[in-house]
């Protein structure tokens, strides 16, 4: 679209269409409502652990600086995604994890270039921090000794890492655009001791072994490829499309907790695939001072029923958004925009050994809601 400042951080090219220098923010929040149904398979006591979703303030600042005519400058500070959860102490699968965050932040500034009246490219490094928190029960009831309390698995760590993204806008004819995106790559190494706390009198190696020694844990953010169209149908109205693929097969380890008492380690290969997006979309221009904006997404799964895991449980998605802008003068816009997103019911059966034991059910309700404003100035 390179509809507005905001394009820095989606396809730099799109900064050569901008007419003026100008400044975007949007601030929002993320409202997410997960509910997991325990089955019957489940071989642990507890609940489904209620709301575990977790409010998180959102929010975007991008900036672009007309250079010359052919030239532009810009700088995004954004995340790339996160989200946190919290299911308790008393879900049934609080061996497998009770609650784990994972919150990234970015600052990207990039360049554009205007190669002629049909092709524009652009391009920008990133810099990127992100916080792991992941903590879970250990299950200190086979200790032959009677019932003891849980004991518990904590870890926390940053990361900070480089990246990279290049794009190209063409307009082939008067009244379509096309855009190409490539987003590289960006690797975290998290590196942490794992707290251990409580555990039981047959569970005092696992300290030793675990809790004693350093984690490296890679995490590699998927690089990915978008192809996008625009097409003008009448000087108010506008259809748009993205084709995109993302590397998720690259995302290999995740922490997972305690599943038995000769354990050494606490990570494990989650086996994901690649995924693919289709996404749909019109605006449509109502009168002189109005936008409306609406379209729909879908992402394929990049994990299988099979391999699927209670601290990662991802599904195919659904989103619904649509946002609407007024300009109060030629110099600022004001907006506000809402997304839905069906995060599916990630169905799954884990098991893990004695402690941990089998965990079983689905998302009765898996949604996120965000909510933003936004506000252009132009200069």
């Amino acid at each position: 679209m390179a509809a507005d400042a905001s394009t820095v951080a989606a396809n730099p090219a799109g900064m050569t269409l901008l007419d003026r220098s100008q400044l975007l923010g949007a601030p929002g929040a993320l409202l997410p409502l997960t509910n997991f149904d325990v089955a019957p398979e489940t071989t642990t006591s507890g609940g489904g652990g209620g709301n575990a979703g977790v409010f998180t303030p959102i929010g975007g600042f991008f900036y672009v600086y007309k250079l010359s005519e052919r030239v532009r400058l810009g700088v995004a500070a954004d995340s790339d995604f996160g989200l946190s959860g919290n299911y308790g102490k008393r879900w049934a699968g609080r061996y497998y994890l009770t609650r784990e965050s994972l919150i990234t932040g970015k600052v990207n500034p990039s360049i554009a270039y205007m190669v002629n009246d049909w092709l524009s490219v652009g391009a920008g490094f990133s810099f990127s921090l992100c916080r792991l928190l992941f903590q879970s029960k250990i299950n200190n009831n086979l200790t032959m000794l009677g019932h003891k309390p849980d004991g518990g698995l904590g870890v926390e760590s940053w990361d900070e890492a480089f990246g990279g993204n290049v794009g190209a806008l063409l307009t082939p004819i008067k009244n379509l655009r096309i855009g190409l995106t490539y987003q590289s790559p960006i690797d975290y190494k998290f590196g942490f001791r794992p707290h251990l706390t409580d555990l039981g009198p047959l569970l005092t190696r696992l300290r030793e072994r675990i809790g004693g020694a350093k984690v490296n844990i890679p995490m590699e953010v998927p690089q990915q490829v978008m192809l996008s169209s625009l097409y003008n149908v009448t000087p108010n109205f506008s259809l748009m499309g993205n084709i995109g693929w993302q590397n998720w097969s690259a995302f290999s380890e995740f922490p997972i907790g305690i599943s038995s008492a000769k354990q050494r380690t606490v990570d494990v290969n989650l086996h994901f695939s690649d995924t693919c997006q289709i996404a749909i979309g019109q605006q449509f221009r109502i009168g002189e001072k109005w936008l409306w904006s609406a379209g729909f997404a879908y992402d394929s799964s990049p994990v299988s029923r099979a391999n699927r895991v209670p601290t990662l449980p991802l599904d195919r998605q659904l989103r619904y958004g649509t946002g609407i802008q007024y300009q109060i003068n030629s110099n600022i816009t004001a907006g506000a925009a809402w997304e839905f997103m069906d995060a599916g019911p990630g169905p799954y059966s884990a098991s893990r050994g004695p402690l941990a034991g089998t965990l079983q059910g689905h998302y009765s309700t898996n949604y996120l809601n965000f909510a933003s404003l936004n506000l252009i100035w132009k200069f």
